[in-house]
């Protein structure tokens, strides 16, 4: 089996976990305060990836002088910022809702690519782009109150904020992608999880929590290893084997795990505007990420 292959494989069951968080966020927010949450989410994954990075040679197996400017920008982005939009956003909406309008991600990543690696843009791409957009705002418009969204459009709003999060940690991650990569996660999950730690102290401060539940505690456990730890290895590795905008399309897949999760756990209800949007912003992220000629 090649190296590509294997981050293929690799990248198809990432996104069966990453799917899955949408709901896992939003059970393991009804016991947990949410920047307490995204906090314990990354210190576990931090004290999981540490003491592998360390037997791998820890800050010797990165380049000198350490980026540090590079992975403090990867930490903010796609582990702080990304961790706390998209927890707000699943404490305001709907998981399935989150999940439709994480379906913006593929175009989001390949504008980014465009803008910033300088991969070519072309008119299908653009097509897509503007889908996905416009499938993101019928979705948002059809969103409707109710006990598992009480504020669907600021859930919209929170969840566009990790979309933004995430297009820019996978440049940023992009442009690292020669450095160790096992190393490189431990550092910024780390990293990020030391700027999350005083906003949960501010949060307990004001809104003390009481004892989770058990099942919380095994969310926050899944969060922290299968879904940080270990999917962000999976990730740097794909994105060191793949293009930023073939990784993209396989991203296409955590959305619909996400949905058909919602409504079989959570038992959430898709209305007709929220399904047609979902279609059009599917349908724009896979023209945004197909390649020329397919």
């Amino acid at each position: 089996m090649t190296r590509r292959t294997l981050a293929i494989l690799a990248l198809i069951a990432l996104m069966l976990v990453w799917g899955s968080t949408f709901v896992v966020t939003k059970a393991a927010a009804h016991d947990i305060p949410p920047l307490t949450l995204a906090a314990l989410r990354f210190l576990i994954a931090a004290m999981v990836l540490i003491p592998i990075a360390l037997s791998r040679g820890g800050l010797a197996r990165m380049p000198k002088p350490v980026p540090w400017a590079p992975l403090s920008l990867m930490a903010l982005s796609g582990i702080s910022i990304f961790a706390v939009t998209f927890t707000y956003a699943l404490v305001h909406g709907s998981a399935s809702q989150g999940a439709l309008i994480y379906a913006l991600v593929p175009a989001c990543v390949a504008l980014a690519a465009v803008l910033y690696l300088g991969e070519k843009v072309s008119r299908q791409r653009i097509a897509g782009i503007v889908l996905s957009i416009l499938g993101v705002v019928l979705v948002t418009m059809a969103g409707e109150r109710s006990a598992e969204a009480p504020h669907p459009v600021l859930g919209a709003l929170w969840m566009l904020g990790a979309v933004i999060a995430w297009a820019a940690y996978t440049v940023f991650a992009k442009r690292l992608a020669h450095a160790d990569f096992v190393v490189t996660i431990a550092i910024i999950s780390t990293l990020g999880a030391l700027m999350l730690v005083p906003l949960s102290a501010v949060e307990l401060s004001v809104t003390p929590w009481s004892n989770p539940s058990t099942s919380a505690w095994i969310g926050v456990l899944f969060l922290g290893i299968a879904a940080s730890a270990l999917a962000y290895i999976v990730y740097g590795f794909a994105l060191r084997e793949l293009d930023a905008s073939l990784v993209g399309v396989y991203t296409n897949l955590d959305p619909i795990v996400g949905v058909a999760t919602a409504v079989l756990f959570l038992g959430e209800e898709l209305y007709a505007g929220q399904i047609a949007g979902g279609l059009v912003a599917f349908l724009g992220m896979w023209l945004a990420s197909k390649p020329e000629g397919q």
